[in-house]
């Protein structure tokens, strides 16, 4: 909002006396505070306005991010729940009273809509080469990969942010993003699954997985990735932060005609004692290469193979 004012070379008072309002709540919408209504109301004088990567069309921000939430399958329970935003207050929004700044924005973010100031009538940038899932179906993970990891984890994953097409995916879990939702933008909560796009955006996804786990709101992410360790994106979310086992030979993906040209591993952020010992066992034929080796480390896996 500072930048699109003094774009206008307008002071924080002519804006005000534009937008028909109190200077001070320039002075709080630029800094994120104050009421949604009227940081709505002075963008628009800025010939700005909301936009989102991941916000369908609608007739006002509140019908958008209705559409959104019905798109994604969320109640306004679940919504309410991940976002700390009460379901009345979201009801509110949806009916295009949005209230505090912060609530709508703590209610963006909850569905990742990735909302952003954008000149009027402009598209919000969408990273199209992150939202690709390498899940469509000639890359999509092996049944028997699948198999071996609900053993590992004890049944399904709570997520998968990289489905081909959600109400299609082959991963058993409670939660799909396609590429419409695009999962770089979402929380990750819980056990998550990632077969991420194997084009120049796959550090994107790894970074992700390393900072769900990081911030507490993942508790295991599993990605199953080539085999780079000669990249960037390897050392920079994979070395010495995750546990990663080394598949032997080449997987097959999709209906199992297309082997890969290229290696696989399964990398597991957050394993436990338990992951480990289960993935061992689940993978046996597989290179463990481990996130770090300590003494206290070594005795914990001759425990787990005892």
């Amino acid at each position: 909002m500072r930048v699109a004012r003094k774009a206008l070379a307008l002071t924080q008072v002519q804006l005000a006396a534009r937008a028909g309002c109190n200077p001070r709540s320039v002075w709080a919408a630029e800094l994120g505070q104050g009421h949604a209504g009227i940081y709505l109301r002075l963008a628009a004088c800025c010939g700005m306005e909301l936009a989102g990567r991941s916000l369908p069309p609608g007739d006002s921000l509140g019908a958008r991010l209705h559409i959104l939430r019905k798109r994604m399958r969320q109640s306004r329970r679940e919504l309410a729940i991940l976002s700390s935003v009460s379901q009345a207050a979201i009801a509110d929004i949806e009916a295009n009273r949005p209230g505090h700044l912060a609530i709508l924005e703590r209610l963006a973010d909850g569905l990742g809509a990735g909302l952003t100031l954008v000149p009027a009538g402009q598209a919000a940038s969408f990273f199209s080469m992150a939202a690709i899932s390498s899940g469509v179906v000639d890359w999509a993970s092996p049944p028997e990969i699948l198999a071996k990891l609900y053993t590992v984890i004890g049944g399904g994953f709570d997520l998968d942010p990289c489905a081909a097409v959600r109400g299609r995916s082959k991963v058993r879990a409670r939660v799909h993003y396609d590429a419409d939702d695009d999962g770089l933008v979402h929380p990750w909560p819980g056990r998550v699954y990632m077969n991420p796009p194997y084009g120049r955006s796959i550090g994107q996804w790894t970074a992700k997985a390393a900072f769900e786990v990081a911030s507490g709101r993942a508790s295991l992410v599993v990605g199953l990735v080539p085999v780079r360790s000669d990249t960037q994106w390897w050392h920079a979310s994979i070395a010495g932060q995750a546990d990663a086992w080394l598949l032997k030979g080449r997987l097959s993906f999709g209906s199992g005609q297309n082997p890969a040209p290229f290696a696989s591993a399964l990398i597991l952020w957050g394993a436990t004692p338990v992951h480990r010992a289960r993935m061992s066992q689940a993978f046996a034929d597989a290179w463990h290469v481990p996130a770090a080796y300590t003494a206290a480390a070594a005795d914990e896996w001759r425990l787990a193979a005892d």
